[in-house]
This record gives C-alpha cells, structure tokens and sequence, in this order.
C-alpha cells in the first residue's frame, strides 16, 4: 500500500501532466487561406500551428482532381439527417443528399481549386450557406459544412453541420468544421466506391468510374434504393447548348405531347439536363400544325 505521501505526489504528477496536455491542446492556432467564393460558397485552406511550428498532416497535396468530378461524388453523398433539421423539397425523411444539388458544381469548383493549391499540411474547409424563406415570408441562412483532404489516394470527406440554422442573433463567427467533430448527430451513408471513416465522414476512392456522372438516391415506393442521374450541368455545358427557342403558338397536338414527355423524364431524372434541352430544341424546330 502507497503512503499518503507517495499518494499525494503521484496526484500532484498527473494534474501537472493534465495541465500540459491541455496548454498544448490550447496552444494549436489554425492559418487560413482563402481560395474560393461564389455567393454563399466560401472554401478556404486551413492549417494548424503548435508553439509556433506548423503540424504536419502528410496530406498528398496539391493534387488535381477535376470539379466535375468532385461534384459528382459530391452527388452521391446521402445522409440520414438528424432530428429537428429542416429539410427542402425531399419527401423522404430517411435518406436525404449532403448537399444541395445547385451547390454541387460551385463547391466542386472550390475544392478542386484548393487541393491544387494546398501543401501536404493543409485541408480544405468548405462553408456553404443557404438562403431561403420559411412560409414565403421571413428569410433564413442554413449551414452545411465539412473539411476534406486526400489521404492514401482517397477523398476524405468529414461533414460538420449539415442545413444548420444559422442563429439570427450571433456575436461570433460561424462555427468551422474540424475533423471528428460532431456538433450534429447523424449518419452518412456509405456506397459503390465509398466507405465509412465514421458516422459523419467517408473515404472516397475517386477514381472510381462510378463518378462519371452525377446521380442521386430515389427511394422506390416498396423501398427499393436505386440511383437516377440528376439534373446537374457544368458552365461549360450550359455556355455550349444555348437554347433560344421560346413556345411557338403553331404546336401540334404531338408537340405538346412531346413536350409535356421530356419534361416529364427531366423531372424524374431519367435524362440530362444536356439530352433535355437537345430534345426540346428537337421538338420545338420540327414543323408545326
């Protein structure tokens, strides 16, 4: 049996050890970047100092990875939201996308900037926010957020805060994502070429073919998970297939019914945003009645 003594000093001992540990903890100061900004849409490059001395991550950066490519990975992303989370225009509660599908492109623009331009001690932090209406009447700002980084020839993704309601009264900054945090509860799903780090974060083996194009989760009315590519188009595409022709007043009856078919198949995903306007303009050039 220790004596008091011994006891005492022993205690003495792990509270200044405990102390230690947490001065260094405290100590960590993190240096941003700035790389990226499109409305709501900041990315930035973020790394962390210790008593002056940056901490190595040993990340592989820079690296290029095509936008378009990151934002049909991005696509794929799906969630299980956390409760009290308002959701937009998705009437499946169990299964939601990460990430808005008009942020895809802009976000995969952002990270793509930053990984090229980050070194091997940086991750890239991306902030995203949404601005929209609450019963058409008062506006509200949600936060969806995450850090990633590649590793071991993967695209780490850790999400932070996802349609987080920004509060209207604040006197500090938006909270920033920081790898295993968790300041929400909810659970990313895993998939075809990505796997689970964690509840909130994946590991994604970009170069998977499966990321050719962008699709999204549909849940079938008997359950069944299937994937639909999505209404997604880069500025490239958008600047490439102009579609200038306005409703004529000369339509044919089959016309209409054509019409009303390829918005039909948009709606439901079943084709491009590019095949869409092809066979629209298709349409709208044919002969009328």
């Amino acid at each position: 049996m220790q004596s008091p003594d011994r006891l005492g000093s022993l205690r003495l001992r792990v509270a200044a050890l405990l102390v230690v540990a947490s001065l260094a903890s405290s100590c960590i100061s993190p240096s941003k970047q700035p790389v990226f900004e499109d409305g709501g849409i900041e990315v930035s490059l973020r790394s962390d100092s210790r008593w002056f001395t940056t901490v190595e991550k040993n990340y592989e950066h820079p690296i290029t990875i095509a936008p378009v490519r990151i934002a049909h990975i991005l696509s794929r992303l799906d969630l299980r939201p956390p409760t009290g989370v308002i959701l937009f225009d998705d009437d499946n509660k169990d299964r939601v996308p990460a990430i808005e599908t008009e942020m895809l492109y802009p976000i995969g623009q952002g990270i793509s900037d930053a990984l090229a331009a980050a070194n091997s001690d940086q991750e890239v932090v991306v902030m995203a926010i949404r601005d929209t209406k609450r019963w058409g009447i008062f506006d509200h700002d949600y936060l969806t957020s995450f850090v990633a980084y590649v590793r071991d020839d993967r695209l780490y993704i850790h999400l932070s805060r996802f349609n987080w309601e920004i509060p209207k009264r604040r006197d500090d900054r938006l909270p920033e994502p920081r790898v295993g945090d968790a300041p929400q509860r909810f659970r990313l799903f895993s998939g075809t070429a990505i796997s689970p780090v964690s509840d909130q974060a994946v590991a994604v083996d970009w170069r998977d073919a499966v990321f050719a194009r962008p699709t999204r989760t549909r849940i079938q009315p008997g359950g069944t998970v299937v994937r639909r590519e999505i209404l997604m188009e880069s500025p490239a595409e958008v600047e490439d297939i102009q579609d200038p022709l306005q409703m004529r007043d000369d339509l044919s009856p089959q016309q209409l019914r054509d019409l009303a078919d390829v918005e039909e198949a948009r709606r439901e995903g079943r084709i491009t945003e590019t095949e869409y306007r092809i066979r629209r303009r298709k349409i709208l050039e044919a002969p009328g009645a």
